[in-house]
């Protein structure tokens, strides 16, 4: 067989011949220090993006009897020199080890991001009736505690490609906590929108944050709070529950909604704003756990593979997968505990689930993959968390 060596010359030839010596040159001149492999960009996404980080109480404000305010700063002595910057609205994963169990709760940040760089956030948790974690919080957290959180998280954030100038956030309860923190933001010149807070409560007592909106919307002209009392009538707050005036009164052309409450606020809430036949972009709700009829409560069996172990737990039909195995003390995966993230995905090896509707890809349903936090048994179940 002949080669072909049309087209190569005596040059190329010597070209080719001397290759070898041209290497072993360059390796004898090249630097024997190690090639570096971390650059700004990196340190910059670590900065930003950390696996985990170590927080430590170091201040409990009560803000009413039913809900706390716990200032975190970087546990120094754990490895966590500094917390990670955040957006508005955004929220971190805490784990909680309460008796048996290991729970990650979700809990939006309440301070503006500008407190990052005074060395803390802040985090307001109010009771919830038969909640482990909220209940432990309360009533048995102390400055001086450590915990280990998540970096900041989550879509509910305003963002000026996206939303409009104009925004109406339309709050309940605890719902308050991503929206201060954005008008904390707005107030320090990180965002530049107008904001309209439409906060309905109960009472006047269970208005959280009540002085610190009170002094934002004296000094921050972008900013106006109106209060919306269901079981009081009293002077100086609306009395009943949001509707369409207060909300023509701060409409404009262009408005985005952000909405945060309760489950029955949010059903309310989406009704009433059909009738304004806006593009989905503009309407933003922070994640909550849809409503799902569950019948009955049987028992079933759930087996978790984790890596090389095999636990075999029970689980009943009202309670999530997550819920069962944050109870039983098996560390799995979670964030945001309404089907959201997809953090906590886990293969379905067999067995049958009902889950929350719409929160499932197309291809994880073809593939058999769930979300533990939004799926209820409705058999024996084997899953594999995602190790």
């Amino acid at each position: 067989m002949e080669l072909n060596l049309k087209g190569l010359g005596p040059k190329d030839m010597e070209y080719f011949e001397n290759i070898e010596q041209e290497r072993e040159k360059i390796i004898k001149d090249s630097s024997s220090s190690a090639i570096k492999t971390q650059y700004g960009a990196n340190e910059l996404a670590n900065s930003l993006h950390p696996k985990e980080q170590f927080v430590k109480v170091v201040d409990i404000i009560e803000e009413n009897e039913d809900t706390k305010t716990f200032v975190l700063a970087p546990d120094i002595e754990k490895g966590t020199k500094k917390l990670a910057y955040f957006r508005p609205g955004q929220y971190v994963s805490v784990e909680v080890k309460v008796d048996d169990g290991i729970y990650h709760r979700p809990y939006n940040i309440s301070c503006s991001p500008k407190k990052v760089f005074d060395g803390f956030y802040t985090i307001t948790i109010k009771r919830k009736k038969g909640g482990v974690v909220s209940n432990y919080f309360l009533n048995e957290v102390k400055v001086g505690d450590s915990f280990l959180i998540s970096a900041p998280t989550g879509n509910f954030y305003y963002e000026p490609l996206r939303d409009a100038t104009n925004v109406i956030a339309i709050v309940g309860g605890s719902g308050i906590t991503p929206i201060i923190s954005m008008a904390e933001a707005i107030k320090d010149g990180l965002l530049t929108c107008k904001l309209t807070i439409l906060y309905g409560a109960k009472t006047e007592q269970n208005l959280i944050f009540k002085k610190e909106l009170d002094e934002l919307d004296k000094k921050c002209s972008l900013i106006d709070v109106k209060y919306i009392l269901s079981e009081e009538d009293k002077e100086g707050y609306y009395y009943g529950y949001v509707n369409k005036d207060m909300i023509d009164q701060a409409l404009e052309s262009e408005t985005s909604f952000f909405v945060c409450g309760p489950l029955s606020m949010y059903e309310y809430i989406s009704d009433l704003l059909k009738e304004y036949q806006l593009p989905n972009k503009y309407i933003r709700h922070d994640a909550f756990f849809g409503r799902i009829d569950i019948p009955d409560n049987d028992l079933y069996e759930l087996t978790v593979l984790t890596g090389e172990q095999e636990v075999k737990i029970s689980c009943r039909s009202r309670e999530t997968l997550l819920s069962a195995m944050e109870k039983n003390g098996i560390l799995a995966p979670s964030r945001c505990h309404v089907g959201e993230c997809g953090f906590c995905r886990s293969k379905l090896k067999s067995g049958m689930v009902r889950t929350i509707d719409g929160i499932l890809r197309k291809a994880d349903e073809e593939n058999e993959y769930i979300h533990p936090c939004a799926t209820f048994p409705e058999s024996d179940i084997i899953i594999e968390l995602p190790y």
